[in-house]
Parts: C-alpha cells; structure tokens; sequence
C-alpha cells in the first residue's frame, strides 16, 4: 500500500492508495503513529482508495488517533459500510463521517 502524508499546521492528511484491509491495516496504523505530537487533527482522504472493509473502521477507532479524525473523498462503497456499521452499530458514533445530505430531504452519496 502506499500512504502520501501531508503536514499543515496541526493537522496531517493521510491518503492511502488501494485497499483498506486487514492487510494494510499495520501499515495504516504505523503512519497514524508516526506523525509529530503536534498533529491533533488529520484528514484521511479516501480519493484512491478502492475497497474498505472493517478495517477501516478498526482505523477509525485506533485510541491513539488524534483529537479528530474525517474522512473525505469517500468511494460510493466505503459509504455503504459506514452506513450499515451506522445502523447496526448507531452508539458507536460511525455516522459522524459520512457525507452530510445534500438537503434533508435527499439520502447521502459519496463525493
């Protein structure tokens, strides 16, 4: 897998290229882990990635994550998995990174 890391200010984007795995799962991990203390916020920006399955939400949940975690660029499946961790899972928080509707009135779509 490979990770581009971005530094700005506090914040770092991380984005994987490939599938989020079990396999890649230590690598992912190892490049939350090695950004500066000073990093309190990051970005993983999901453009390139083309499968995510449970994995990405054991990344989401990694304890020693910064502050705050997003995600954006998410491909149409990862929306589906977050949804459904969503609904079956909703004390979790996981709908928290989804895509915000376009109107209330519309369902969500990955951008």
């Amino acid at each position: 897998m490979y990770i581009t890391t971005e530094l700005h200010g506090r914040g770092a984007t991380l984005a994987p290229r490939g599938d989020i795995d079990f396999e890649g799962l230590d690598e992912l991990r190892a490049s939350l882990a090695g950004l500066p203390d000073t990093v309190v916020e990051v970005v993983w920006d999901l453009r390139a990635v083309t499968f995510m399955d449970i994995a990405g939400l054991h990344l989401l949940s990694t304890p020693s994550a910064p502050v705050q975690v997003s995600l954006t660029n998410l491909p149409p499946q990862a929306v589906r998995l977050l949804e459904t961790a969503t609904d079956i899972f909703p004390e979790q928080g996981w709908g928290r990174h989804l895509p915000a509707p376009v109107d209330p009135g519309t369902a969500r779509t990955a951008a």
